[in-house]
């Protein structure tokens, strides 16, 4: 780490607002600290949620970037290996698991709950504001000063295209398992975004015997089927709700065994729920952040099938444990997945990534199926 060496980070100054590229000094890191020099971070809906205001606990101005892999630029004492144990020094790729936790409490090794952890801190790429210390706290940066002493890490050799799918591998792994897929199940995965596609790419992993995807635009879907998904069906060419209804009906000779909600609108959810099969699963993975309500019948919507209802919140609990196996399932191979990220994008295009995420779903004349802040661009 050079003397002189700054770091940049994209800093959203408001709700909506500018999204400036500010200059820091690099830290030093501490005992169990590290500084990690970003290769490549994700942005999800999350992040496009985030800038538009729906995550109060998110102050501005706020660096974002919460699916971090890059190479280890400097290393504090103490810190010898990854999480799994296996040794590592300075120019070794690693993944970056954001939630913090204490790993010592009541709800992190009884309950299995550490998003319940009493000494949470705020997740990388959720801590704000970023104008006081610690800083370059997201992966919208040219490094990460990863200064809480329990941050859990992964080395890799995998490529950062590949690598950075880690996080959202991890949540839909959740997913699917809260929804009980396994051997033989049908599977609707609903939204065809990052954590939609993972999900198509778990559920197969977990046995799925028929899977469709419903979402668009028209390059998501193509992944999802080259990802294992057996039918698609394209929202633009079927705008009408009981119309794809019956194109997944169609498809599977049915309801779904399990239904992954990704898309994300309380609309979406409604629509979820006349997919499932009686006696079947929704896994609701979507609506991360509040936009609203809908009217919904606990006699006809629920009981009277005989249906479960599942919240799925980030990597849940043992969210160590699905962070590592995603990192497994994305080694294993001979899938299409270095083709996820569509668009890679500097520090300075930050903010034209966030409105495209949050609108149009299109970046310099194609379709965005991931997106990707590269501040090495």
């Amino acid at each position: 780490m050079s003397e002189t060496e700054r770091a940049r980070a994209a800093i959203v100054t408001d709700v909506a607002g500018a999204v400036e590229v500010r200059d820091y000094d690099l830290p030093r890191p501490g005992p169990g600290e590290f500084l990690l020099a970003v290769e490549l971070c994700g942005m999800c809906g999350t992040d496009a949620h985030i800038y538009r205001g729906r995550l109060a606990s998110v102050h501005f101005p706020a660096l974002l970037g919460h699916e971090i892999v890059g190479r280890l630029a400097a290393l504090g004492e103490g810190v010898t290996a990854d999480h799994a144990g296996r040794p590592v020094r300075v120019g070794d790729r690693v993944g970056v698991f954001p939630a913090l936790s204490c790993g010592r409490c009541y709800e992190c090794t009884v309950r299995g709950r550490p998003g319940s952890c009493p000494d949470r801190r705020p997740s990388y790429g959720f801590a704000s504001p970023a104008d006081r210390p610690p800083y370059l706290t997201g992966g919208f940066a040219t490094h990460l000063y990863a200064s809480n002493a329990g941050t859990v890490f992964y080395r890799t050799d995998l490529a950062p295209e590949v690598a950075v799918l880690q996080e959202p591998l991890s949540v839909a792994l959740h997913g699917v398992e809260r929804a009980g897929v396994r051997i033989g199940s049908t599977v609707v995965v609903q939204g065809t975004g990052a954590i939609g596609l993972m999900a198509v790419v778990a559920a197969r992993t977990a046995g799925a015997a028929r899977i469709v995807a419903v979402g668009g635009p028209a390059a998501r879907l193509a992944l999802a089927a080259a990802l294992g998904a057996d039918e698609v069906v394209d929202l633009d060419r079927v705008p009408d709700p009981a119309t794809r209804r019956t194109a997944v009906f169609d498809a599977l000779g049915g309801g779904a065994d399990a239904v992954i909600g990704t898309a994300g609108s309380p609309e979406s959810f409604a629509e979820a729920l006349g997919l499932v099969a009686d006696g079947g699963v929704l896994a609701e993975l979507g609506n991360f952040t509040d936009r609203g309500s809908i009217p919904f019948n606990p006699y006809a919507d629920l009981l009277k099938r005989d249906i479960t209802i599942a919240g799925v919140y980030g990597a849940g609990p043992d969210m160590q444990r699905r962070y590592h196996t995603a990192l497994t399932v994305l080694g294993r191979g001979g899938l299409p997945l270095d083709q996820l990220v569509s668009h890679r994008m500097p520090l300075s295009r930050a903010r034209e990534a966030l409105e495209a995420l949050g609108g149009g779903y299109s970046l310099d004349g194609s379709d965005v199926v991931k997106l990707a802040i590269d501040p090495t661009a």
